[in-house]
């Protein structure tokens, strides 16, 4: 059956996903250098489907201003606005005057997925049933939403089920086409999730989960199909390591060869392997070495004795190097001193200064001093715990690096722990050993006691 139409949850805050939500709505954060909505929006619109609608919320502006009409992504755009967080049924009724009658593809505004999940979906998708879910099955699914299958189709779905507790590993992915007739079942949805475990505290929100429950139990059919391709829900901050490991595999499949644009410059003293895409205006100085997957934006200078490692993706209008080592995701306009070097993803017009070994996520517009150092390894070689939302959270050896937030700074010669996380628009000052989280809006400085004595030529003097 064909449908025309899709709508993207883009309301919620992100709180876990703190200190990248500060600025900005989650669905905003870059993944190879696009913003995950993004992402989505060509996934939709590589099927055929140009009439999008985004529910938006919080930082509603980061958004519409990004995107506009959707002209320029090939596709008419329409806003409606969730006022208050009050859960994704909640969110999911604000679209319904813009499918009216017709089925639609609903997709949660923070995920990042392969490019055959659209097209299977939408093929199993015969316009006799309540709609078509795709599951996943997941290694810890006490951490999703999972859903009980009989032949196909959903009977149940439970919130953070222990194994053995409910019969399932299969996770709702949050990617579905339904009839129009989903929004009454979105109207019954619980003030709380009712589904959860024995002395879990339930969701208080409006769930789409639960209004699923409401459809099985009167005899709707929601169809449950697996397809072979990769999914991550970004929850926290040291998942978009995945979703760019994920993304980067897709665009090196398209990358056959190494491309270089004509009105590029590449000296010929510098040593390029494996596959690397170098954009119009880009400037390859002397002794590069570059080793694939790269991908170098518009106009991006790599200076003398630069050292890139793929996978990577540099931003367009970068400077970076001279002798520094880079890998990973580089936004646009990002400044990297000589001998500094960097791993893991950088936001646009970040400036790293020379002799700092970063590794970790830095936000947006912000400036590191020289000789910052991050620490990666813990003396127990344990992997970092994350504090996040008041819990410390395990982030596995994803963690074992720093989350600095938007607009924020380091002094000369700062050092950040495994696992730390710097509020947006905080310094971390001069010498300063950071040990612990710093909030926003914050700065740390270290305080020294100093002793003055007499000093005279008369020390040298010999007995």
């Amino acid at each position: 059956m064909e449908v025309s139409k899709a709508v993207i949850l883009a309301a919620g805050k992100g709180e876990k996903f703190y200190p990248f939500s500060y600025f900005r709505p989650k669905p905003m954060f870059p993944v190879c250098n696009k913003p995950i909505l993004e992402h989505i929006l060509d996934k939709l619109v590589s099927t055929g489907i140009k009439e999008i609608c985004i529910v938006v919320g919080y930082r509603k502006g980061r958004i519409k201003n990004y995107f506009g009409s959707g002209k320029r992504h090939n596709c008419n755009i329409t806003y409606v606005e969730q006022k208050e967080p009050l859960g994704t049924a909640d969110a999911l009724l604000k679209a319904e005057n813009f499918t009216r009658d017709e089925p639609f593809v609903l997709v949660y505004g923070d995920l990042v997925f392969g490019e055959k999940v659209i097209p299977s979906i939408l093929k199993a998708f015969t316009g006799k049933e309540l709609g078509v879910a795709w599951i996943k099955e997941v290694d810890e699914p006490w951490k999703y939403t999972t859903v009980a299958v009989d032949k196909g189709i959903l009977k149940r779905t439970a919130w953070k089920a222990r194994i053995g507790h409910f019969p399932s590993k299969k996770a709702l992915t949050g990617v579905y086409v339904f009839s129009p007739d989903i929004y009454c079942y979105a109207d019954r949805a619980s003030e709380i999730f009712l589904e959860v475990e024995n002395g879990v505290a339930p969701p208080q929100e409006y769930d789409l989960a639960d209004s699923l429950n409401v459809a099985a139990r009167e005899g709707e059919c929601v169809k449950c199909i697996e397809v072979d391709d990769y999914w991550i829900d970004v929850d926290v901050p040291w998942q978009v390591f995945d979703a760019n490991d994920a993304v980067f595999k897709e665009m090196e499949n398209r990358l056959s060869e190494t491309y270089i644009h004509e009105k590029a410059e590449v000296s010929e003293k510098a040593v390029i392997k494996g596959k690397v895409y170098i954009s119009e205006g880009v400037i390859i100085e002397d002794n590069v070495r570059i080793e694939g997957p790269v991908w170098l934006g518009k106009n991006t200078r790599i200076l003398n004795g630069a050292h890139i490692y793929g996978p990577t993706v540099i931003g367009e209008e970068c400077i970076i190097g001279p002798y520094c080592e880079v890998s990973g995701c580089i936004g646009n306009r990002v400044r990297i001193g000589h001998c500094a070097e960097v791993f893991g993803v950088v936001l646009d017009y970040s400036w790293i200064v020379h002799f700092s070994h970063i590794c970790g996520i830095l936000g947006e517009r912000s400036e590191i001093g020289a000789g910052t150092i991050t620490g990666t390894l813990r003396f127990d070689d344990e992997p970092a715990k994350v504090l996040v939302k008041g819990i410390f959270r395990n982030a596995g050896y994803r963690g074992n690096c720093i989350f600095f937030g938007d607009y924020s700074r380091t002094g000369v010669g700062a050092l950040l722990m495994p696992g730390r996380i710097v509020g947006p628009c905080s310094i971390v000052g001069p010498g300063v050993m950071l040990m612990h989280n710093l909030p926003p809006f914050k700065i740390i400085l270290k305080k020294e006691e100093y002793e003055i004595r007499d000093w005279n030529p008369s020390v040298y003097d010999k007995v």
